[in-house]
């Protein structure tokens, strides 16, 4: 079975961006449809998420300055990959442990 690749980023003030992933085991073989429905689900503004929050790396260019910087990311999609998992959870118990953020 594939595993699957959870794509995100970061957008920094000047608009200047840093593309990360984590990829995940799919035991539970859901489909790349379903856990993008699950996890728009759960964006703050069908658009962001903190990524600690999630227990995922924060994406930065820098250190982190908290006077210039944000703890937003955007979701931008899953795809399936060969490569093997960057953590250790099943991409379902990811999705089922995440928690909505607060709405703007």
């Amino acid at each position: 079975m594939a595993n699957i690749q959870f794509n995100y980023l970061y957008r920094d003030g000047a608009n200047y961006k840093q593309f990360g992933f984590v990829i995940f085991k799919n035991i539970s073989g859901i489909s790349l449809e379903d856990a993008t429905s699950k996890v728009r689900s759960k964006l703050i503004s069908y658009e962001f998420f903190v990524p600690q929050d999630w227990g995922l790396p924060r994406l930065h260019f820098h250190t982190y300055d908290p006077e210039i910087d944000h703890d937003w990311h955007e979701f931008e999609n899953w795809e399936v990959t060969d490569e093997a998992p960057t953590n250790p959870r099943d991409a379902l118990t990811f999705l089922n442990e995440i928690n909505k953020g607060p709405a703007l």
